[in-house]
């Protein structure tokens, strides 16, 4: 499952970055939308100063600008002309500007053009930038235009102004100038009093704060001001002109960087949704087969783990699972195990209640048998009309005993089969020497007249040797696997038991070996299966079909094994092997 873990992080791993991605492209994308909009907003209150500061960032450093291939004729609008000046003065670059341009300014050239905001016949624009990148120079950028309002302001000033106010001479020409361009001209005095006003267009005062608004954003209002202060006669002249700039402003740096990122939102969009429709796909897919695999599972059908659909469906023609499920490989594994084990514990279930209602018509008849003669003759030693000599008294009291004392161990199989089952942790083990305890319990078989047509042989282990085990558990495990060994084969067998080293010294070994008839395989396949009696018609009845299982058990308490091998006509060799040092 770790594989798994491993694929599912770096399947969410892969989403959630692309997800990341998205988010920070979006916050991008927002930062220049607003960006956008707030040049957008610069633009419409200056056209052309908003004009200049785009191109600016857009070019950067001229030198860099040009060894790339760019040409700024490119991203230079129409009817207007720019012109790059270094800091000593020297035209570096420029587009679209009229044949009366300097290619190199003095000092009083930048003052004239600052005071003015003109070059030759055209109004200007000026931004001094030092680039972020490249060789560290400062350049002004200077964009021309045609601005008659300027020309005219200037022109009058220069040329027709005596004393703060336009002579007398003069004013059918202003008159004629302003008539031209649609404006008006009003001169203030100190007072604030009108002086003289030309042209067509009653004026109107302003508010105060809207002359400077006027001044910051002109291309705010449909009509620009232009104003200049006479400083010898304190008078003020205010010059209104039709604003026909007041348009939109084609900002290809900042247009071209949002579609980028734009364009970019919307891949990354897309592709989430592609994801997100995947992975419902990828993910759901398995989902709904491990559903309907639950419900058949929950239904007790073990056997049909796919449906032929569904296995044409995950599965290619060569057994492989497709691309698509490989992520849960490890699952569809884990599920063919569980399926696979729920189904062997049914049919073992199954053989076991078979077995049980097998054993417990078994044992009926077990408990039946010596129930009915010790009840028959119970019935005639309770008939007054017979006299029982003594011998006979002494043959019913024999079988009466014998009886008892077969029901007697049908209730202590039971018992101890119980205990090794639910109460293990309470046994106790000690150090025993294995040639002397096996002795010991030789002893008995040897003693027991049952055992008088049977050979027993023990061969010892050479050096002796001690392990730690339950002694009372331990003999009863040996006095099973003897007794069964008695029980299944005629009389006049030989049954040797022998005791070695196994896996280096790590292990004991002890084989109970007959010579006798022998097992089937299907009774070697049930051997060990509790209240299984085995499939031989010749041997006796008796027996509660715990045994072999109560054996197990106990080799497994002193953890350890039990392995038969047996033949048909060549007898049969049950070993058990046992730790000598238990962890």
């Amino acid at each position: 499952m770790k594989k798994l873990r491993s694929r599912l992080f770096f399947h969410f791993s892969i989403q959630f970055g692309f997800i990341s991605l998205l988010m920070i492209v979006v916050v991008f994308t927002a930062f220049f939308i607003g960006l956008y909009y707030i040049s957008n907003e610069d633009r419409e209150a200056d056209y052309y100063q908003a004009q200049l500061e785009e191109l600016a960032i857009e070019v950067g450093d001229p030198y860099d600008y040009k060894e790339m291939g760019n040409d700024i004729s490119d991203v230079l609008p129409e009817n207007v002309w720019l012109q790059i000046i270094d800091e000593g003065g020297n035209v570096i670059e420029s587009e679209n500007v009229p044949e009366d341009l300097k290619e190199s300014y003095k000092s009083f050239d930048m003052v004239q053009m600052k005071e003015r905001e003109q070059l030759g016949e055209s109004a200007v624009k000026y931004s001094l930038e030092k680039p972020l990148y490249g060789n560290g120079n400062e350049y002004l950028f200077v964009l021309g235009y045609k601005d008659s309002g300027t020309i005219l302001m200037n022109e009058l000033v220069e040329n027709v102004k005596i004393n703060g106010s336009i002579p007398e001479a003069d004013k059918s020409e202003v008159e004629e100038k302003l008539n031209r361009l649609e404006g008006t001209l009003v001169i203030y005095n100190e007072a604030g009093n009108l002086v003289q006003q030309f042209g067509n267009q009653e004026q109107v005062e302003e508010q105060p704060l809207g002359m400077i608004e006027k001044d910051t954003s002109p291309d705010h209002f449909s009509e620009k001001q232009y104003t200049f202060l006479d400083r010898d006669s304190g008078n003020s002249w205010i010059l209104y002109t039709p604003n026909e700039q007041n348009q939109d402003m084609p900002l290809t740096l900042y247009r071209n960087i949002t579609l980028v990122f734009v364009g970019l939102a919307g891949i990354i969009l897309l592709v989430t949704v592609f994801i997100s429709f995947w992975n419902s796909f990828r993910y759901g897919s398995p989902l709904f087969i491990f559903s309907n695999w639950l419900n058949r599972m929950g239904n007790g059908n073990y056997e049909e783990v796919l449906t032929e659909q569904e296995k044409k469906n995950v599965y290619r023609k060569n057994g492989k699972l497709k691309r698509r499920y490989k992520l849960y490989k490890e699952v569809f594994q884990a599920f063919d195990d569980m399926a696979a084990k729920l189904d062997a514990s049914r049919k073992e279930r199954e053989q076991l209640e078979k077995s049980r209602e097998e054993w417990v018509a078994g044992i009926s008849h077990d408990l039946r048998t010596p129930l009915t003669t010790m009840e028959g003759y119970g019935r005639l030693l309770g008939n007054r009309e017979y006299d029982w000599s003594k011998q006979e008294l002494q043959e019913i009291g024999d079988t009466i005993t014998d009886k008892s004392n077969y029901m007697v161990d049908l209730i202590e199989d039971f018992t101890l089969s119980f205990r090794l089952k639910n109460d293990a942790n309470s046994l106790t083990f000690s150090l025993a020497n294995i040639n002397e305890f096996m002795k010991q319990i030789l002893e008995k078989f040897q003693k027991d007249v049952a055992f008088k047509d049977y050979q027993i042989i023990y061969k010892p282990i050479h050096p002796d040797k001690k392990i730690e085990v339950n002694e009372r558990l331990l003999e009863r495990m040996i006095d099973n696997l003897v007794y069964n060994a008695w029980k299944h084969n005629p009389p006049e067998i030989a049954i040797k038991i022998e005791a070695a080293e196994s896996g280096e010294g790590k292990a004991l070994e002890i084989r109970i070996i007959d010579n006798g008839i022998g097992m089937d395989e299907e009774t070697q396949k049930h051997l060990f299966t509790r209240y299984y009696r085995g499939t031989n018609t010749e041997e006796r009845n008796e027996g509660t079909g715990l045994g072999m299982s109560i054996a197990l058990q106990i080799a497994k308490l002193h953890q350890g094994t039990i392995s038969v091998q047996s033949e048909e006509g060549l007898g049969t060799t049950v070993t058990v092997v046992l730790p000598c040092d238990k962890e």
